[in-house]
């Protein structure tokens, strides 16, 4: 059993922890068997250190097995840090991209030049202990000392809860994960959306909605100013903008204090309102028309911004507007795919760029629908990561009578179906719901 440590407090972090572990699950001769959940904690500095250095640490471990030697597996994990941007360090503990350690070798203890397994100072430090304890709980401390023979489990008991943020470096677990689908928060600024219109209007409302979504586990953040339910009447592009701009300007100002960012998405059809958004600092452009406008082309291909692209049979959707009856809807929307990402390479938006969604309640009858929900592997042979949007539908009429807002139970239940499918995205309205579901989910399939 080896129990491997990373961290990262530069960048996107998420995002590097997560490139790290595809990195290292394609080690020849090593096998990943479980993956912590993320802890974030304060960085550890030396004295008198830039105060540029001062931010929050995720860190992580994963139990692994392999027949490589540790000499052998320290010079792949160097190398893979390196391939993710590390560079040499002018001081100890300066801030890094990435960081993996080995923090345990079975029970045995290792001390040469290149490598201390495990560290001294393991033990007191919960930000490496605590996903260490997640992972391999019965592993024993064998480093003689007070805790020599203690396992891992008993050892952070004296911590108390691993949510409170009580420990040493105010360390605690949150509820993003890197081994499974990453959740997309949805934030309707909008009076008529079919669940939550009305709630979110006014910025200081839709900020902090945002910030309990992030907490709640969400790593994108979805923003809506046009309702597509089928009663809502459509909107042009001022009056769209006019609802985006304040909460728009509320997000850049804040975003910079806020310990975990997330990436911003703008829900949006009109090229002009696109636009003015990447200006503010939007991530992503969520486009429901599936990038029929020209504009909108023009303006994702002279920027480096990801664009969602949905399938979908009108915009605004009409309910006598859907796929035939007849035809296969995975095939239909999968030719459609195949077409649309031709065209948009052809206009220099690369597929890396694009995220692809099935449009789930877009032109679909509710039984089409579920078969494209049943058959969701299918489109990750497209080529780009696929973002499943589900969340509340009509289709779910088919399966539970409750109200609109009050189907988060049968959304998560979804939810876990298509992170066992490997959805890259899964776009919820309860983040918190779907993030507990796939996290005790994740556990039972991975316990040892």
């Amino acid at each position: 059993m080896i129990i491997l440590g990373l961290g990262s407090n530069m960048g996107d972090r998420l995002l590097n922890l997560r490139n790290a572990l595809q990195a290292i699950k394609s080690i020849p001769d090593f096998t990943v068997k479980q993956v912590s959940p993320v802890y974030i904690s304060d960085a550890l500095m030396p004295e008198n250190a830039p105060a540029e250095w001062d931010m929050p640490y995720l860190n992580l471990a994963m139990r692994c097995q392999s027949s490589l030697n540790p000499v052998e597996l320290l010079k792949q994990l160097k190398n893979i840090e390196w391939s993710i941007g590390r560079k040499p360090e002018v001081r100890h503990w300066g801030p890094r991209i990435i960081d993996i350690d080995i923090l345990a070798w079975n029970d045995v203890v290792i001390q040469s030049e290149p490598l201390t397994v495990p560290h001294a100072s393991l033990q007191e430090r919960p930000f490496a202990l605590w996903p260490l304890a997640d992972v391999a709980p019965m592993w024993k401390f064998p480093l003689s000392g007070a805790n020599q023979g203690k396992t891992a489990a008993q050892m952070v008991e004296a911590w108390g809860s691993r949510f409170s943020g009580n420990a040493p470096f105010h360390t605690r677990q949150i509820n993003q994960r890197v081994d499974t689908s990453r959740l997309v928060g949805i934030v309707n600024i909008t009076p008529d959306s079919f669940s939550d219109g009305g709630k979110f209007l006014e910025p200081e409302k839709a900020l902090q909605q945002i910030i309990h979504l992030v907490n709640a586990g969400a790593e994108i953040i979805d923003i809506g100013a046009e309702s597509t339910a089928p009663s809502a009447a459509p909107l042009d592009a001022d009056t769209e903008w006019k609802r985006l701009e304040p909460v728009m300007s509320a997000i850049r100002d804040a975003r910079s204090s806020w310990m975990l960012s997330p990436k911003i998405s703008v829900d949006t059809r009109h090229s002009r309102v696109a636009e003015q958004a990447l200006l503010m600092g939007a991530d992503w452009i969520n486009d429901v028309s599936g990038l029929d406008d020209p504009g909108m082309r023009e303006i994702l291909a002279g920027s480096a911004a990801e664009c969602v692209v949905m399938h979908h049979m009108s915009i605004p959707e009409r309910r006598n507007h859907v796929l035939p009856r007849h035809q296969d809807p995975v095939k239909a929307v999968y030719e459609w795919g195949v077409k649309r990402l031709h065209e948009l390479e052809k206009q220099g938006i690369t597929r890396d760029r694009v995220i692809f969604d099935p449009g789930i309640g877009f032109g679909k009858m509710a039984e089409q629908s579920l078969i494209l929900l049943k058959n969701i592997h299918v489109f990750a042979s497209l080529g780009t990561r696929v973002l499943v949007g589900h969340s509340r539908k009509t289709f779910l009429s088919l399966l539970s009578g409750m109200p609109f807002a009050d189907r988060d139970i049968e959304t998560m239940v979804m939810s876990l179906f298509l992170a066992r499918h490997a959805v890259d995205y899964i776009r919820v309205h309860n983040v918190e719901i779907c993030a507990r579901g796939l996290r005790v989910s994740g556990a039972l399939e991975t316990l040892a």
